[in-house]
């Protein structure tokens, strides 16, 4: 099997195509085995053609295994013996006045979800009584990020897949010594995918508990969340700069966010591969731990400076416009600053679309404490301190400190060790970062990481591993159909996946089960075609 890249006449599109030579009698033609997708630009073309590397690499790895088929086929002892498909009264004697509807099944998820699934390589995780079980319950999952419970119903009225409960919670056990392995075969995925990335883009967040006892993992800590009631674990995450899964690491409730960069990267060094790549983060990670941290071991990296922290004379530069120049970022006219610190290059901007931004937030607070309406959590949240003084007893604003804050709106600076780097493609490397911002916003509110509801610190560390797991298929899926120049949000391929169903019929007589696939929208469509995934629309005999 190789790669065949075709082009149309008089056009940029280019048509990525995994093909294999085949002999038909003395001839050997080309057949196509697998269609990857449409390339508008060399950018799109060189990530279709990895992307049909990785997928060859699979397929040739299955086709080795073949030979292991029969041995899965052999009936086992002790299982009930089913129907044979024979003795089934086959489809087309089959009268619809003599049918009626069991239910219905959704089968988008496990076909679209599957093949994601199988290219992360997670088929084979566990032992072999136990990885269907985490494959659905993996898939399931995207759709209904629900409690183990409710899961198990989900599996069954939505799936059709029947297990026992304690099954689900027994894999909880299976799945956390096999923890390193997940994070090691997702980042190892992704590399492959993306061979030449070199950006990881880090950030922290905290996932608090519908509980107040504390213990040694679960503690009470600064809440991003605002859940200060309730105790909490400290999630740190990385993505690459397309947003697919490099490794996240689990922390303490109570643990300092600066600490957690060192820390994730000293276990990331013994699991993964990342010795030469640049790490994004926000002014969190800022810390001078940190930034010799990195420096030592021989890090690049970009990270966003606290521009008010600075000594009193680098802020009055940074505040002086004769040291910027007009430019472009994107399509947004911007200043551009640079400055010597510390040997590094403090790179500033000043938008006026981020200026506005800072301006209307700032009277937002500012017209609720004036109104004295509003939530006083999110008040605090949004910085309303800063701007308020108390004396003798009375509350009031504080005019100084809010004419201070105007001088900064529209200002926003990074601090890189990066040497040969134009300033503008720095910035762009940091306004990536909102992928991880994106992937914090999948795990907590798409697939519902938090609250968690388990206690022990095994199944809570097998929880997350589980949700971790159903981020990266998802990621999948949103990259290799963003590679067919279709963009959908999260959220619309989950709505699209569950909307591929089809009907389960039983005949009135002899109970014979019989599957009706059901109409596929044109976006399901695409979603298919984009894995290379056909759908039968025939009515079938139906066995689980």
């Amino acid at each position: 099997m190789f790669v065949r890249i075709k082009t149309t006449p008089n056009s940029p599109r280019k048509s990525i195509q995994i093909v294999e030579n085949v002999r038909i009698g003395a001839k050997i033609k080309q057949k196509i085995v697998q269609y990857v997708g449409i390339a508008l630009d060399d950018e799109s073309s060189k990530h279709l053609q990895e992307l049909a590397e990785e997928i060859i690499s699979t397929l040739q790895v299955e086709r080795k295994g073949q030979g292991e088929l029969f041995e899965e086929l052999q009936p086992k002892i002790g299982r009930p013996k089913r129907k044979e498909l024979k003795d089934i009264l086959s489809v087309d004697k089959v009268l619809a006045k003599d049918l009626y509807e069991e239910k219905r099944i959704i089968e988008g998820i496990h076909d679209i979800g599957g093949a994601a699934y199988e290219a992360l390589g997670y088929e084979n995780l566990l032992p072999r009584g136990s990885n269907g079980l985490l494959r659905d319950l993996v898939l399931a999952r995207l759709a209904y990020p629900y409690s183990k419970h409710k899961m198990w119903q989900v599996l069954f009225e939505q799936f059709d897949k029947k297990y026992d409960l304690n099954q689900l919670y027994r894999l909880m056990d299976q799945i956390h010594p096999k923890i390193d392995k997940i994070k090691q075969i997702t980042c190892a995925k992704t590399q492959a995918l993306m061979p030449n990335a070199d950006v990881v883009l880090f950030d922290v967040t905290t996932l608090h508990f519908e509980s107040i006892e504390a213990d040694e993992f679960r503690e009470y800590g600064y809440s991003k969340n605002f859940r200060f009631n309730t105790t909490q674990v400290v999630l740190a995450l990385a993505t690459n700069e397309c947003g697919l899964p490099i490794g996240y690491e689990l922390f303490k409730g109570n643990e300092a966010e600066v600490k957690t960069l060192i820390a994730s990267i000293a276990k990331w060094r013994t699991l993964m591969n990342i010795n030469s790549v640049c790490f994004v983060g926000d002014r969190a990670m800022f810390s001078k731990g940190n930034l010799e941290l990195l420096d030592e071991n021989g890090y690049s990296y970009v990270i966003a400076a606290k521009l008010r922290k600075l000594p009193q004379l680098r802020q009055e530069e940074i505040l002086d416009e004769k040291y910027y120049r007009m430019d472009f970022i994107g399509k947004d006219v911007a200043w551009i600053g640079e400055f010597e610190l510390d040997g590094k290059r403090l790179i500033t901007t000043y938008t006026p679309s981020r200026a506005k931004n800072d301006r209307n937030k700032r009277n937002q607070i500012l017209d609720s404490l004036e109104s004295k309406t509003g939530n006083a959590v999110k008040l605090i949240k949004n910085g309303a301190k800063k701007y308020i003084k108390v004396a003798a007893g009375e509350t009031s604003f504080d005019q100084t400190k809010i004419e201070k804050d105007q001088m900064w709106d529209g200002m926003h600076g990074i601090i890189t060790n990066i040497q040969d780097k134009h300033a503008k493609e720095l910035l762009a490397k940091y306004h990536s970062l909102w992928h991880i911002e994106e992937a914090f916003r999948i795990n907590k509110h798409n697939l519902k990481m938090r609250p968690i509801y388990h206690w022990t610190q095994k199944r809570i560390e097998s929880h997350v591993a589980l949700c971790y797991m159903t981020f990266a298929v998802l990621k999948r899926i949103q990259y290799q159909v963003e590679l067919t120049q279709i963009r959908y949000s999260p959220q619309e391929i989950l709505e699209v996946m569950a909307s591929v169903q089809s009907s389960i019929h039983v005949h009135k007589e002899t109970g014979d089960r019989y599957k009706m696939p059901g109409v596929m929208s044109l976006n399901a469509r695409c979603l298919y075609k984009a894995f290379g995934i056909s759908r039968s629309i025939d009515i079938s005999t139906y066995q689980i």
